[in-house]
């Protein structure tokens, strides 16, 4: 790519465009320091202005990091953390075997709910929803944030039992079959809702990987919805 200066297209954005193309034909490598902007006025004829607009847009999108007294360098991927075995049952709460170690927050009641109600099935009246939340984390960083919504009425004390320390195994005993078997979850990017920006600590309407949809018990009735947002830019979900 070279730059046009008799084009409409604004000689900044054109550099922007080329820096990118440098980077993705592996002329400037991951964490690899780009020329400074002396450098790049001298090499493309540029003016000092036009090339601190683009390396300015650049650092805003998360492509370049300008690092103090050092100069500015190539962004590096964050590791991911492999969620392996994706299936439908993977961010469900009813599928754990204890829930004393995803630092789960306390477990609250939630009105009957359009939405909810025509997943579930339900028509008439009924006494809500438990939920219960609990983040993703991987060396100290929140990675996603798991919503799942359970009928009152099939777990009509699971909030008291939660909060009281009883055992996951306890909670289930003689509940077998209103356990989740298969669900119909579905992935979606999409920008996050207020709440889960505020749990993932990302700014309002970022995209996030969203997992979504009911989970059916071996009665073949509806018995958790899940609703889970992901950071795209840290998970990667294996799907065998």
């Amino acid at each position: 790519m070279k730059l046009d200066k008799h084009s409409s297209v604004p000689l900044y954005a054109q550099l922007r465009e080329l820096i990118i193309e440098r980077i993705q034909n592996g002329e400037y490598a991951q964490g690899d320091r780009i020329p400074s902007e002396m450098q790049l006025c001298k090499e493309l004829d540029l003016s000092r202005p036009t090339v601190r607009q683009a390396i300015s847009e650049l650092v805003s999108d998360g492509i370049l990091e300008i690092h103090k007294g050092r100069g500015t360098y190539v962004a590096t991927e964050p590791e991911r953390l492999s969620i392996p075995h994706f299936n439908s049952l993977s961010f469900s709460f009813l599928n754990l075997n204890s829930y004393e170690d995803i630092e789960l927050r306390p477990v609250t009641l939630v009105e009957p709910d359009n939405e909810l109600d025509e997943l579930f099935g339900f028509t008439g009246k009924h006494s809500g929803y438990w939920l219960a939340q609990w983040p993703i984390h991987y060396d100290n960083q929140i990675h996603g944030w798991c919503s799942s919504y359970i009928p009152v009425s099939i777990f009509p004390d699971l909030g008291q039992s939660i909060s009281s320390g009883k055992r996951m195994v306890d909670i289930k005993s003689n509940k077998y079959a209103f356990l989740p078997n298969k669900g119909s979850v579905y992935i979606v990017a999409r920008p996050a809702r207020n709440k889960e920006a505020v749990m993932l600590e990302i700014p309002r309407r970022s995209y996030v990987l969203s997992v979504e949809g009911p989970l059916y018990a071996r009665n073949g009735s509806v018995c958790e919805v899940v609703r889970t947002a992901l950071k795209p830019e840290l998970i990667q979900l294996e799907i065998n």
